[in-house]
């Protein structure tokens, strides 16, 4: 289905990436009709032209128990298949079990026994999956079809909380990121830029600086600094890469800071890049950090927005409760953060939200995420309106 928007400029990407032959094709052709047309021409799954296409069903993305239940509404009858999908990479695409097709009773109960295995529907035996799963992230793929010869499908995503002290290897390469050090690596790029253009200076304090990526790339710019992390696996990565004495294990929020860090105070700029929703009490965090800037040091700190759309759309089910070390996200969003951070003595001078952050598999859910991608003017409006997932911050100590 292709869909048209009034045109507009395009903007520029957030980071260079590969783009296979077939993604250019596809850009070559909507550039094409988008000249044509005066619009702003968008490719969008064959699914969304058609109301009848999707199977009604209401799923739960964070799996609390112990089974999972996919309430499936649909009213008429047919033959229903079902296949459990996990992940590789970003992708679903994994086959763990596949049921043959059965006779669709109505409106039932699809079940999974994440204990057992057992697959039901309305409570018949349907098979069994391997167990454990590979990882907790997965989701099913259901086809029904109609006497008529009619095709309703859908893909539902799903994920299993986690509630371990452990941050270690796998928390950056799959539990949680898929590779941090890919994901990061454009994050790192928009930190550098924002130093350079609010006169950062070293020395440099990374509170969560992970294996390190960030303050290599300050080291390049000339900014020099040391880090903490809690991750005991994640320092012996960053020490790897940046030589001895230059990061160390530590929980600021409980523990106090290594004496080779407090020697370098009163610290240039201070960065807390995704870490503040970590802490139970951010602002208490803050506190704590304060007393290590003088006045003119820069901070800046990027960190989830509990006022955004996707937020309200989502509640609970919302892809900031993903990562089981995200303790305060109920917490933190812009407003807040207009008010605690001139409290403590910062003056704000660049505040913005982005991004929609939604990972889920289900294509109904990742409309919200389609239309933020395709339409400047969605982009816009949570950006003026604060409503976009990911705060970024820069202040000025007074």
């Amino acid at each position: 289905m292709v869909e048209l928007h009034p045109l507009v400029p395009a903007g520029r990407g957030r980071a260079a990436m590969s783009v296979p032959p077939v993604t250019r094709l596809k850009g070559l052709f909507l550039r094409a009709l988008s000249r044509i047309t005066n619009r702003h021409a968008v490719l969008l799954p064959a699914e969304a032209g058609r109301d009848d296409a999707l199977i009604d069903l209401r799923a739960p993305y964070r799996v609390t128990g112990a089974v999972l239940t996919v309430d499936l509404r649909e009213t008429g009858s047919g033959r229903l298949s079902a296949t459990l999908l996990g992940y590789e990479g970003h992708f679903p695409v994994r086959v763990l079990w596949t049921g043959e097709a059965r006779e669709y009773p109505g409106p039932s109960a699809l079940g999974l026994d994440l204990v057992s295995g057992a697959v039901r529907l309305d409570g018949s035996d349907w098979g069994r999956v391997p167990l454990p799963l590979p990882g907790r992230r997965f989701c099913w793929k259901l086809r029904l079809v109609a006497p008529d010869g009619r095709v309703r499908e859908r893909l539902t995503g799903h994920y299993v909380p986690l509630d371990v002290s452990a941050v270690g290897r796998e928390y950056f390469e799959g539990e949680n990121y898929v590779d941090h050090e890919a994901q990061s690596a454009a994050d790192h790029q928009e930190i550098v830029r924002l130093l350079r253009s609010h006169g950062a200076r070293a020395p440099v304090l990374e509170v969560g600086c992970a294996t390190g990526g960030l303050l290599a790339a300050l080291d390049a710019e000339g900014l020099t600094g040391v880090g903490v992390d809690v991750s005991e696996w994640a320092i012996a990565r960053s020490a790897e890469r940046l030589g001895p004495d230059r990061t160390w294990v530590c929980d600021v929020e409980k523990d106090e800071l290594p004496a080779s860090v407090t020697a370098r105070r009163p610290f240039g700029t201070l960065v807390l890049a995704a870490v503040l929703e970590h802490f139970r009490e951010p602002f208490a965090v803050l506190a704590r950090l304060t007393p290590l800037a003088a006045p003119g040091t820069v901070l800046v700190l990027s960190t989830t927005n509990r006022d955004s759309l996707c937020q309200m759309l989502f509640g609970s089910e919302w892809e900031g409760h993903f990562d089981w070390t995200h303790r305060s996200v109920d917490q933190i969003s812009a407003r807040t953060l207009r008010a605690e951070l001139p409290a403590l003595g910062w003056r704000i001078e660049r505040l913005t939200t982005d991004l929609v952050w939604d990972i889920s598999a289900d294509p109904t859910r990742a409309t919200v995420r389609e239309w933020w991608a395709s339409d400047a003017r969605f982009r816009r409006l949570l950006a003026e309106r604060e409503l976009g997932d990911i705060i970024t911050c820069v202040a000025v100590k007074t």
